[in-house]
């Protein structure tokens, strides 16, 4: 099955702001990372989700995302206006603001 594709923007926080302990953002262009959607938390709606297509290095840039595993559905279920808080184990690092859902109809996951 094809995943499901969320586009929108990411934003990294900095060490500063209690995000990633490097001083730049990944460099991508894939990243796999977790994250959940509030109301859960770490602890009751963590998922695997891979975030691609970003501007390496960049602090904030539109992206692609997808729950790697999961379904885009009950606790894990994002629409446009949604955001994923994304972790790296339970240190919050980013957020991905979603603007647009849809089907990937290559089922391009890449591998």
């Amino acid at each position: 099955m094809a995943p499901i594709l969320f586009h929108g923007h990411v934003i990294w926080l900095t060490e500063e702001q209690g995000g990633r302990t490097t001083d730049q953002a990944p460099p991508g262009p894939d990243y796999r990372v977790t994250g959940y959607v509030p109301p859960h938390t770490v602890e009751n709606g963590l998922a695997s989700f891979w975030i691609r297509d970003f501007e390496p290095g960049k602090w904030a840039s539109p992206a692609t995302a997808f729950w790697a595993i999961a379904d885009n559905e009950g606790p894990l279920e994002v629409r446009p206006g949604s955001v994923v808080v994304v972790t790296e184990g339970p240190r919050v690092v980013a957020y991905f603001h979603v603007d647009e859902v849809e089907r990937d109809p290559a089922g391009d996951q890449p591998g």
